[in-house]
């Protein structure tokens, strides 16, 4: 790219070449673009753009011949061919809220509304066609509530428990659960809010058209076919180490607020949280055991003044959501009729999936003691099932 195109660059295509080498390069470099535009920074000279971006010699070389080895068209194609929608900082359909974190990705890459592609060689048609779907999905996306709810990779099944029945909680109340796609607490989070056909953005810390873990492609697949995957990284980048801290900023910035489910002393979750802070978000925890080790994070957040999570209501009332009374969370959750009255609350507060004694008293509205006695009840008559270590359920 010489001085004339430089010159002439758009918005798109800066926050695209932008973006592409901070992907190459990476992490501590990072692109100022909370100071200036993609295409102000993009228009610099080589001189002056490394030194805003904080360059070394070195890096300072590699700058100058990437800027004049790259090329928008070819980028521009591939995702095309990945049908993979782009929208570059400071365009119509950039999240306003993402725009004013400390440090925004000069552009975020999508993947979601998959649509076939035309026959024959792909034209323009079909591909605006299917950016704008994928622009369409992320702005009623942004007209929800989003939480975001992230965690321990090695979580217990408890974490996972919890994960999964706060994000089903959130999405029968119409919230965007978003969280990371990794194994553990963000896939627990994701799936929970597919059981109830809610919407779920992932962000990853690779390229969208890139599957990591591999074991969630399922996930994957439904999160593209029903919500949205995001990433500020181009198609094809891999899933390296550094990328995964750099992409829990997005989460906080896409995000109303987050809920940390259990997490070690030094977690990517707690950096998620952090960021939370720093943009004014809200910050929740559930509360763990005091013998596990992946109760630290939440513990020092609680400590630190975050609101105790057991369930989804506790979140909603924040969120301005009225919660919805008229509870079923089975089709059959009619209740025999020789129940008490507190054996019915609990037995409609039971789920498919086995849930804490704690998180049932408060959806039950019943004391801890008054909880425990009445679901030993129901167990001895069939009504609820017991795992040991994991709680409760129908």
């Amino acid at each position: 790219m010489d001085s004339k195109q430089k010159t002439a660059v758009t918005v798109s295509d800066a926050a695209l070449a932008l973006s592409c080498f901070f992907a190459e390069y990476g992490w501590p470099l990072r692109v100022p673009t909370g100071k200036m535009s993609p295409s102000e920074l993009w228009n610099c000279p080589d001189d002056l753009l490394a030194g805003l971006m904080k360059l070394s010699r070195r890096e300072s070389r590699r700058l100058t011949a990437f800027r004049k080895s790259f090329s928008a068209a070819n980028v521009l194609e591939e995702l095309e061919r990945k049908q993979v929608a782009m929208v570059g900082l400071g365009q119509a359909g950039y999240p306003a809220c993402l725009a004013q974190i400390h440090d925004p990705p000069a552009a975020i890459f999508l993947k979601g509304s998959a649509a076939p592609a035309a026959s024959g060689r792909p034209g323009e048609a079909a591909n605006s066609g299917y950016k704008n779907a994928s622009l369409d999905r992320l702005s009623a996306l942004m007209q929800r509530p989003r939480v975001a709810i992230v965690g321990a990779r090695g979580a217990s099944d408890y974490g996972i428990d919890a994960a999964t029945n706060i994000a089903r909680g959130l999405a029968r109340h119409g919230v965007c659960v978003v969280s990371g796609l990794a194994i553990g607490i963000d896939a627990a989070a994701h799936r929970g809010s597919v059981m109830e056909e809610g919407r779920s953005i992932a962000v990853l810390g690779c390229g969208v058209d890139v599957v990591y873990p591999r074991g969630n492609r399922g996930l994957y697949g439904n999160l593209v076919e029903h919500g949205l995957v995001i990433s500020e990284y181009p198609p094809g980048t891999s899933p390296i180490a550094w990328r995964f801290p750099a992409r829990n900023r997005i989460m906080a910035g896409l995000s109303d607020a987050v809920i940390v489910v259990e997490a070690r002393a030094r977690s990517g979750a707690l950096i998620t949280a952090d960021f939370c802070l720093e943009e004014g978000r809200d910050v929740f925890a559930v509360p763990g055991s005091i013998f596990s080790e992946l109760s630290i994070g939440p513990h020092k957040l609680l400590r630190l003044g975050a609101a105790a999570v057991t369930c989804a209501e506790d979140v909603l009332d924040s969120l301005g959501i009225e919660p919805d009374q008229q509870r079923l969370p089975l089709e059959d959750a009619r209740p025999p009729a020789d129940l008490t009255e507190e054996e019915k609350r609990l037995f409609l507060a039971l789920d498919s999936r086995p849930c804490h004694p704690d998180v049932l008293s408060s959806r039950a509205g019943l004391e801890g003691a008054r909880t425990a006695a009445t679901l030993v009840s129901l167990e001895l008559r069939g009504l609820a099932h017991h795992e040991p270590g994991r709680g409760y359920s129908r």
